[in-house]
């Protein structure tokens, strides 16, 4: 076949587009390939060194400030406010007059139980006296002894002839003791009896002694009626004491020293009473909220100033009393106050647990230091230290392996070579923990193994081959897209060629 001069010019110029566009193509597939037929130099391990310091475990909580001594003050005693005394940010001191209301209804109670209890007691000292009877008995009468007993009568001796025949005279009777008799008659010469000389003495009568009486007094208590005495004496005593407080009520003094927070009314209005008085119990809170007293009178002291915080369930059960902590407030981050934990609730925070909520527990802190410049209410944040150790070999906790207190570690030596061996730990911190045993200080440790130096499995993000997939056929794409350029050219060089021959 004979080829004209232009037809030959158009083959040449196809064929010299031919080979440009195979030697794109190959440049494309050179640039755009993902290197998977080369081997990637292994990337070196990362490694962390055994080092001796402190490790520290805390536990994080949030929570609201509150002082223990913020007190709100009320009247025992309501009435009309004659009298308030302090003013809104006015310091005052435990037993400083706040406030008085009208006194006249409590002081004529006072006098009306002290009326009472002196009756109360006159009624006692009647009825322990008793009821005393006085009465008059005759005394039996004394038996009346003889004036003296009968003399015993003397024997007459019968006469005797004398000599002469003249008769001798009788003896004379002994008289009886106590008694009288009458001398016998001298005789008569003639022999008659002659007459006595002594008349006879009648008795003396006699005398009645008169009836003695004694008089008895006899007293007779009712115990019945000195304890009812009793009783009524005690109420009456209670009822003044009573009196006498609702009196003393009428005046409102502080029960604390603080601050005036809040006044609730002025001189001339009403004011109620509350059963309790002043209420020293300071702040309550409910959870990690605060609640401030509310009354007539509020008195704040940031002495002394506490914080209650929110705890995870995992974390309250590592909480424990006496534990330091780290409050700081969430308005001045810079403001860090030290503080030791003074109780766990044993019961979740109210609201949490039900549904999906996780469970809270609160705890209770008390903040050391100087608390002058807190308020109640100040939101914090809480870092409880529960457990540390100094002077511990430590390392990071992602060059461990596994859970518990024995977990695994690749020790790196400085050969390259690795072994892989048990290590014992003791407190875990937050990013360190304590090496028991198993490891010395300085021995290098491989870290969690990540390939390649952008941290994800095989070195590429996740979906990176199905992109480089995508550049490929991308690639491909485009030299098709060039070859497909190419085979235009040459067939518009082929028709050119063709018409030229014509």
């Amino acid at each position: 076949m004979k080829v004209f001069p232009r037809r030959r010019g158009a083959v040449l110029v196809n064929s010299a587009l031919g080979v440009a566009l195979l030697g794109a193509a190959a440049l494309a597939y050179t640039v755009l390939d993902d290197g998977s037929g080369t081997t990637a130099a292994k990337a070196p391990a990362r490694t962390a060194t055994v080092t001796k310091g402190t490790v520290l475990a805390t536990v994080s909580g949030t929570g609201t400030l509150a002082s223990p001594t913020d007190a709100a003050q009320d009247f025992t005693t309501g009435g009309r406010l004659t009298a308030v005394k302090v003013a809104v940010g006015d310091q005052v001191t435990k037993g400083q007059v706040l406030a008085t209301v009208d006194t006249t209804a409590a002081q004529q109670q006072v006098d009306a139980a002290q009326a009472a209890l002196n009756t109360a007691s006159v009624n006692l000292t009647k009825a322990r006296a008793g009821v005393t009877t006085t009465t008059v008995q005759q005394l039996p009468a004394k038996a009346n002894g003889s004036s003296g007993s009968s003399g015993s009568s003397g024997s007459s001796g019968g006469g005797t002839s004398g000599a002469n025949g003249t008769g001798g005279t009788g003896g004379t009777g002994s008289r009886g003791a106590g008694g009288s008799s009458a001398s016998a008659p001298a005789a008569d010469p003639s022999g008659q009896t002659a007459p006595s000389a002594q008349a006879t003495v009648p008795a003396a009568p006699v005398a009645v002694p008169e009836p003695q009486t004694t008089t008895i007094s006899t007293t007779k208590v009712d115990e019945a009626a000195v304890a009812q005495a009793e009783q009524q004496l005690a109420t009456a005593q209670a009822n003044l004491s009573n009196a006498q407080t609702a009196l003393a009520g009428t005046t409102l003094t502080a029960s604390v020293d603080g601050t005036v927070a809040s006044v609730a009314a002025k001189a001339g209005d009403t004011v109620g009473a509350t059963g309790g008085g002043s209420s020293t119990g300071g702040t309550k809170s409910t959870g990690s909220s605060a609640t401030a007293p509310s009354g007539f009178i509020v008195l704040t002291n940031p002495t002394g100033m506490q914080v209650t915080a929110n705890f995870s369930e995992l974390d309250s059960l590592k909480l424990k009393k006496g534990e330091a902590a780290t409050v700081t407030l969430n308005a001045q981050s810079d403001s860090r106050f030290n503080a030791s934990v003074l109780s766990v609730s044993p019961l979740p925070v109210s609201g949490s647990g039900g549904g999906s909520a996780a469970v809270q527990y609160s705890a209770t802190l008390q903040i050391s230091g100087d608390t002058s410049k807190l308020r109640t209410g100040l939101s914090a944040t809480v870092s409880v230290v529960t457990g540390e150790a100094d002077n511990a070999l430590s390392l990071p906790t992602s060059a461990l392996s596994g859970t518990g207190s024995s977990r695994t570690a690749t020790v790196v030596h400085q050969d390259g070579t690795t072994d892989r061996v048990t290590v014992e730990v003791g407190v875990e911190g937050d990013t360190t923990v304590q090496v028991l045993t198993g490891l010395n200080e300085g021995d290098k440790v491989e870290l969690a193994s990540t390939s390649g130096s952008n941290g994800f499995p095989n070195g590429s993000f996740p979906g990176a081959n199905g992109g480089q997939g995508g550049r490929n056929g991308g690639g491909a794409g485009a030299g098709a897209g060039v070859a497909g350029i190419g085979g235009g050219a040459a067939a518009g060089g082929a028709g050119a060629a063709r018409g030229g021959g014509r």
